[in-house]
């Protein structure tokens, strides 16, 4: 019961980095933060962790990603616009969910990530429920927090609109393939909400956080409004949270007009869907108005940098929704920009994309962007109440220790960087090899590189097996189609 005390030359406390800062650690919680002499003074029985050479912070936090283990690119299907790589993603070759987690979750904590979003990609809709079951446990072997969503959606598929027009526009040999993924029925919403209540039963976690269970209707596009309606009220009533994927395209945004003639997060405003429990990921093609109605509503934002650069999607206005005090996660979405999962990097990403062009812009400062990685993420995530992504009293004791002297460099003027200059210095130079040693709920998973449950040796041979049994991918053949489709909206709106 001695405790451990956990101390850093740098550690980012209260929304600020403080110098000779520590944390006192007692079993799974933090129970003081100050400075490393009054706690040791404090508690002469616990034992002592930490060093000159280290940088501490709280655990970083994935708002939006899909688990698939491997990047998109390496399992042979290349970037392009959304709705044409979305035609590809059901040929993707598959892992055994338990595997894919361990792999996935591995890489988060290498990175730093101690708490997930995670978007599941069924194999099948009628199979999903049964793969959830061990993709958590995956997860929890890799030491990651979850925030598990089963998605659904019951229309639009393959395409948002005039379905018909494309399908009679296409080749004849074609045209059947592209009826089968246009008819493709989704499980009955009963069926759905009846297998998310026994998961959320036997799965919730609101004591430990280890696993959140939530709803997620897919995007605007692909969920009706019936389907909104009764994810709100079933998150509602539950005290869990909804994610859906919003506004990652322009057609996104235009299909908002063409069936309502306004835009989607007005929309969802006027259907009551948006609060304090909805987090949408991606919000790249939003209205001048919407922000407003996302800080007043409470709803959060989930930015996924990398991902909307590599599908042609844009840039989210990242610091607009912060000047109007919109709380925002960040997400890699399985899709950054080196293909590795290196949240720090997605960090600098969010960091730098959030400075637009012009001496008119509005500024988003570094701390913004740690928040954004932190706090903020735990809230858009988990809910405001989870106590994670803080170094706090009270909070779980997720911690990410980071090699100082290797961020620093060979070099520094004397003095630098100070205080005020410390968190644009770590956006600017920290990545996934300075994660040196990660703790979450307590324990150690993460001990100088080397995960302490998982052989990560062993469990890349298996993905490398599991994915030598399959066949290599074709790619689809409806890309340029979908493409010469959506190209004509440009002109007709």
């Amino acid at each position: 019961m001695a405790g451990l005390i956990i101390w850093a030359k740098w550690a980012f406390i209260d929304g600020e980095f403080q110098r000779d800062a520590a944390i006192y650690v007692l079993e799974s919680s933090i129970q003081e933060t100050g400075l490393r002499r009054v706690l040791v003074e404090k508690y002469p029985d616990a034992a002592v962790f930490g060093g000159d050479d280290l940088l501490m912070l709280p655990g970083l936090i994935n708002s939006h990603d899909h688990g698939r283990a491997l990047g998109t690119v390496s399992l042979g299907i290349p970037d392009a616009m959304l709705e044409v790589w979305l035609d590809n993603l059901g040929i993707l070759p598959r892992l055994s969910p338990q595997l894919a987690a361990q792999y996935e979750g591995l890489q988060l904590i290498y990175s730093g990530v101690t708490a997930v979003a995670h978007s599941h990609n069924p194999v099948s809709y009628e199979s999903m429920f049964d793969e959830v079951r061990p993709t958590l446990a995956g997860y929890r072997q890799a030491g990651v927090r979850v925030a598990m969503h089963p998605p659904l959606l019951d229309q639009n598929r393959l395409i948002y609109d005039d379905r018909e027009t494309f399908i009679a526009n296409l080749p004849t040999e074609y045209r059947d393939r592209a009826q089968n993924a246009v008819q493709s029925a989704p499980p009955p919403l009963d069926d759905y909400f009846a297998a998310l209540d026994a998961l959320f039963e036997s799965c919730h976690d609101p004591r430990q956080h280890w696993v959140h269970i939530q709803v997620s209707p897919v995007g605007g596009q692909w969920a009706s409004d019936e389907l909104i309606a009764r994810a709100v009220q079933w998150a509602r009533a539950k005290n869990t949270r909804v994610q859906m994927h919003m506004l990652e395209t322009q057609y996104q945004r235009r299909y908002a007009f063409r069936h309502w003639q306004k835009g989607f997060i007005q929309h969802l405003d006027d259907i009551g869907a948006l609060g304090d429990w909805l987090t949408m990921a991606h919000m790249v093609w939003v209205e001048e108005t919407d922000a407003g109605l996302l800080a007043s509503s409470g709803t959060g934002v989930a930015h996924n940098p990398s991902s909307n650069l590599r599908l042609r999607s844009g840039i989210a206005p990242i610091a607009q929704f912060h000047r109007s005090g919109v709380k925002v996660g960040i997400g890699m979405d399985g899709h950054t920009l080196d293909d590795d999962q290196d949240y720090l990097r997605e960090m600098r990403l969010a960091f730098t994309l959030g400075n637009r062009p012009g001496a008119s812009a509005l500024d988003l400062a570094p701390l913004d962007a740690l928040n954004m990685a932190t706090r903020d993420g735990a809230a858009v995530t988990f809910g405001a109440d989870a106590p994670l992504g803080e170094l706090r009293a009270g909070f779980l004791a997720d911690v990410v220790l980071l090699d100082w002297e290797k961020i620093k460099g060979d070099w520094c003027p004397p003095g630098y960087p100070s205080d005020a200059h410390l968190p644009e210095f770590f956006l600017r130079r920290a990545n996934r090899s300075h994660v040196r040693h990660v703790m979450v709920h307590g324990e150690w998973f993460l001990r100088d590189g080397v995960h302490t449950r998982l052989d990560a040796a062993t469990v890349s041979r298996a993905v490398r097996e599991e994915l030598a049994g399959q066949p290599a991918p074709t790619p689809g053949v409806l890309g340029p189609y979908i493409r010469d489709f959506y190209a004509a909206w440009e002109v007709s709106n």
